[in-house]
């Protein structure tokens, strides 16, 4: 076999972890795959109070038709929290899933490469939500003076005990675990607390791509180690939540099954929840083979597009899904491609076009397709990590698992992919296997990721110089948009937002294209005059918008109707009136309450087709953001718009007060000169550490 010459800077998995329904490592993750295990079932009572939240009419208002999701049961989880010595009152769900994966992936490396290399370690990770258990304590946090006004206002007698039942409620028994302390309410607590466990210096970062989420944290990473900024990067994607606000989002925009998923099956109905953590350590190849680290696969390469102007920020696009793969196949070919992992979320709409996509990109041979969706449903966040996870132990094993569930296949007989009910098992090869993992996501953003095997006879690297290293970065052109100074109307009106829409959107979304516009104006740039597929979208703000927990909290109401029990007819309808206040849960609801849509939203306007995705790093979000873009850059010149927000946290009432909107446009110094774009400045080191 021809030995394979790695380039220099390539990245590789060095250590795997995951915990997941019914399978807490990838040994047992690996087992249910190829038994074809499903793990969507009803949903306990302990977490979701179907006499609450449950209606099989799906016009109900604040009702979900399905209470069927993939979940970590919480007995693993006690004994997870036990094996760490962890608290399982003071942790939450994300928290613990997230730690145990990571450690399992950090046990996989040679004795002594973890101590030679955490000094200088960074956690990149995909996660699109707050935890589940987070949702209740700012609902209660946030409301506890209007609580306590309303109690007065309406009389009740025995006002304390009023409060205290609702506190109680609230913050303990089987509804959620209160965090210590206010600071883990914020998402970004779990890097802290990875950091902290195993003494990681480096970066820490969340990355939110909504259900591109981890493949979009991978690609941060891999350009951080590209670039020697770190030496060991801890990245993959984590979701735990399953709260009945994320049943009601799903089940008012149409998306939900009422039971199990069945992705490119024609009796699909739906996508199904799931939860879980899938991590990975990366390395550079020169640096595994030095520590003696094994090598579980190289990650060859990652693609990502946005849509562009399009008719759905919540609809997939073939134009853009093609962009993606022809991005990440960009000088490797696509002839040798042996399995995709597809992102598969069991809609029909979706589905159709994905395979149409992929049958449209690779036009010839013959490649079998599959989604661990149908086994562990839609995790979200760490969606493209969980099918990442799932090829690496394929190709470890040399077995494409089965679809056993398939019975009517979506998938056109003729074309290029194909569904495999029974394992395809991998004959030996003259080359190294080559793998693809796709994910896409809400916002219209496209990702797909190249696994190429590693073969213990390969080795050798080339030592050539990256040129990318010297590229510098300059700023061409800044705006702002202040809270205070928005005609909100007027806005919707230029940006062609449909008037019944417009309440539904989080005012830091219309705020970032107000930037946006200002950044242009200001710099003299016609925004139709740039190369669309070169301009990406970075947006910079702490996960969890103001309507984000405004829809939550108008579902968690239905808490009272349990919690207040004790309470007459008439004082709990009292309490109620307060719901009514916040805005209803529709169709158009979750395209104004996700983080990563901010610069989704702004890509979709402008027409721009570079990548999407949002960035968290508590308070040192922009600084954070503003390195990520600098390595996007050198990777692929072009242009980075980069929106962030003026933020402080309210430890009152646990609430993110944010007022401006600031915007940043990005290029390097050789495109803004060949452009003729205004440099402004350049963008000195960035001396960010979390």
């Amino acid at each position: 076999m021809k030995k394979q010459i790695y380039r220099n800077n390539e990245v590789c998995i060095v250590g795997i972890g995951c915990v997941f329904p019914d399978a807490d490592n990838p040994a047992e993750f690996w087992g249910n795959i190829l038994k074809g295990y499903c793990s969507i079932k009803e949903m306990p009572g302990e977490r979701f109070k179907k006499h609450l939240y449950f209606s099989a009419d799906k016009k109900e208002k604040d009702k979900s038709y399905s209470n069927f999701a993939a979940f970590v049961d919480n007995e693993r989880l006690k004994k997870i929290c036990s094996a760490l010595d962890l608290n399982f009152v003071e942790n939450n769900r994300l928290q613990i899933m997230s730690l145990e994966a990571t450690r399992q992936a950090l046990t996989c490396l040679m004795s002594g490469s973890l101590e030679k290399t955490k000094g200088n370690a960074s956690v990149f990770m995909g996660c699109m939500e707050i935890d589940d258990a987070c949702v209740l304590e700012k609902t209660l946090l946030r409301n506890r003076e209007l609580f306590k006004d309303y109690i007065e206002k309406g009389g009740l007698k025995d006002a304390k005990r009023v409060l205290k039942a609702i506190e109680r409620h609230f913050s303990g028994g089987n509804v959620m675990r209160r965090p210590a302390k206010i600071a883990s309410v914020l998402t970004t607590s779990v890097i802290d607390l990875i950091k902290k466990r195993f003494g990681l210096t480096g970066e820490g970062v969340l990355v939110d791509a909504a259900c591109a989420s981890s493949i979009a944290a991978l690609n941060a990473a891999v350009n951080a180690l590209k670039n020697h900024e770190t030496n060991l990067a801890i990245s993959g994607g984590i979701e735990s939540n399953l709260g009945p606000d994320t049943f009601v989002l799903f089940s008012k925009v149409g998306a939900m099954s009422a039971g199990r998923c069945l992705p490119f099956d024609k009796r699909a109905d739906g996508l199904s929840q799931g939860e879980g953590a899938a991590v990975f350590a990366l390395q550079r190849v020169e640096d595994a083979l030095k520590d003696g680290n094994k090598v579980y696969g190289i990650i060859r390469s990652v693609g990502g597009s946005s849509d562009g102007r399009s008719a759905s920020l919540f609809s997939p696009s073939l134009p853009g899904q093609l962009l993606a793969y022809a991005r990440a196949y960009n000088g490797l070919g696509k002839e040798n491609v042996d399995y995709v992992e597809c992102h598969g979320t069991g809609t029909n709409v979706g589905d159709s076009i994905e395979i149409r996509s992929l049958n449209e990109f690779f036009e010839t041979g013959k490649i079998p397709v599959g989604s661990v969706k149908s086994l562990i449903g839609h995790t979200k966040g760490a969606a493209g990590a969980a099918g990442l996870l799932k090829c690496i132990l394929a190709m470890e094993n040399k077995i494409i698992p089965p679809s056993k569930y398939i019975e009517s296949p979506l998938v056109p007989r003729g074309g290029v992919v194909y569904l495999n009910k029974k394992p395809v098992f991998i004959k030996r090869k003259n080359r190294p296997l080559r793998f693809g993992v796709s994910s896409f996501g809400f916002g219209n953003t496209n990702y797909h990721l190249i696994l190429d095997e590693f073969k213990k006879s390969d080795g050798a690297t080339d030592k050539t110089k990256d040129a990318k290293e010297s590229a510098k970065v300059v700023v061409v052109g800044t705006g702002a948009a202040p809270s205070g100074e928005v005609d909100f109307a007027l806005l919707a009106l230029k940006f062609k937002i449909p008037p019944q829409s417009v309440s539904s959107i989080d005012i830091i979304h219309l705020l970032a294209l107000a930037a946006v516009s200002d950044a242009f104006e200001k710099s003299n740039i016609n925004s139709d005059s740039l190369d669309k597929r070169q301009v990406s979208v970075i947006a910079a703000t702490t996960l969890g918008l103001d309507k984000a927990c405004d829809f939550a909290e108008r579902i968690r109401y239905f808490e009272f109707e349990d919690g207040l029990n004790f309470l007459d007819k008439k004082s709990l309808a009292y309490m109620m009136e307060i719901k009514n206040r916040l805005p209803e849960v529709t169709e158009d609801t979750g395209h104004g309450v996700l983080n990563n849509v901010i610069a989704g939203r702004i890509c979709n306007v402008f027409d721009f087709k570079g990548k999407n995705f949002n960035v968290d790093s508590d308070f040192n979000s922009r600084l954070a953001a503003l390195k990520i873009a600098a390595r996007e850059l050198k990777e692929r010149p072009g242009i980075i718009i980069l929106v962030y927000c003026d933020e402080k946290l309210n430890k009152t009432e646990t609430r993110l007060e944010r007022n401006n909107v600031k915007c940043l446009l990005l290029s390097t110094l050789d495109y803004a000169k060949k452009n003729n774009l205004p440099i402004l400045r350049t963008v000195e080191k960035i001396n960010y550490h979390d």
